[in-house]
């Protein structure tokens, strides 16, 4: 069975707003989320900017003794969730809650938690350890969370690969519905790993982008002159739905969701290969899934298919 996927709802919390609405805003009118780092002392580190997500508040996305035990990453993923299914008018009744499913994905989960629980252990002793750091540390920390507050009963999961965690997150979401074992999914991602230390391991690989007298142009990835990314944070959560169940109780929809393809270029730890193997195989899949290989590759004839398979780096 492969039933069609739509979304319904977005919610965001990034650099460039604490709102979906605010952060499309700033990506039409040209605003830049990247600035020195104000959560932690960075002055002794080579490269002292970031994108943080600035003048954020989770006050009454859950209540106060649970904000106090959320990682920052968990406080922006709950406040997206809840963004996202008023933007989509979902109601998650009891009825239908089995069939509603959460995925989020995180490349470092809570590590801020760790770091702090660690600082307690080293200076007040093991009995100090806060018992409930462990369920919030974990990369699953903001799925439970999201699930408990809007009462969903159905797949939930978190989803780590690295820098890309999101992409998986929505394409399983997909395959989820899909297959039929959900009608509608709440997806995407959250990070919110701007710690020292991270910084530092990010500085010694030199994979950063240093630019230090113009911060606001350090994410030049398609620059001759560019030398390494910037970390940032923030959160994203879709609501993904099944197309009918869409459109039965009057949703709008903002898009369809055809095609999704997962892989790798077994190549190396953080550098893709050169050729763009890894890249070209999950496009052919994403391709083949949505069922526009075949015509594409029909449209554009097969001596241009093959050129343009051979410019990516394709294997046939």
């Amino acid at each position: 069975m492969n039933r069609r996927v739509v979304i319904t709802g977005l919610g965001a919390v990034t650099p460039l707003g604490n709102t979906a609405a605010a952060t499309w805003d700033g990506f039409v009118n040209g605003r830049n989320g990247v600035g020195p780092i104000t959560l932690f002392d960075a002055s002794d580190l080579d490269v002292q900017h970031a994108a943080e997500v600035r003048g954020f508040s989770a006050v009454g996305a859950a209540g106060p003794k649970d904000l106090r035990q959320m990682d920052r990453g968990v406080q922006f993923a709950l406040v997206a969730a809840r963004e996202a299914v008023a933007d989509a008018e979902l109601e998650i009744t009891e009825a239908e809650s089995e069939r509603i499913g959460v995925f989020v994905g995180t490349a470092a989960g809570s590590a801020v938690r760790l770091v702090e629980q660690q600082k307690v252990l080293d200076t007040r002793g093991p009995d100090r350890v806060a018992p409930m750091f462990l369920p919030y540390f974990l990369p699953d920390s903001s799925t439970g969370p999201i699930a408990i507050a809007l009462g969903i009963q159905g797949p939930n999961m978190a989803i780590s690969s690295a820098c890309a965690s999101g992409t998986p997150a929505l394409g399983e979401a997909f395959e989820t519905i899909r297959r039929d074992d959900a009608d509608v999914m709440l997806a995407g991602a959250t990070e919110a790993s701007l710690l020292k230390v991270i910084m530092s391991g990010f500085i010694n690989m030199h994979a950063l982008g240093s630019r230090g007298d113009a911060p606001d142009r350090a994410s030049r990835p398609f620059d001759r002159d560019r030398n390494g990314f910037v970390i940032g944070e923030g959160a994203a959560i879709m609501v993904l739905e099944e197309l009918e169940h869409a459109q039965q109780r009057g949703a709008k929809i903002y898009c369809e969701l055809v095609g999704y393809g997962s892989g790798n270029d077994a190549h190396h730890m953080v550098a893709p290969s050169e050729q763009g193997v890894g890249a070209s195989r999950v496009m052919r899949a994403a391709l083949r899934k949505a069922g526009f290989y075949d015509e594409w590759k029909q449209k554009f004839g097969a001596e241009a298919w093959g050129l343009l398979e051979s410019h990516v780096g394709a294997l046939s």
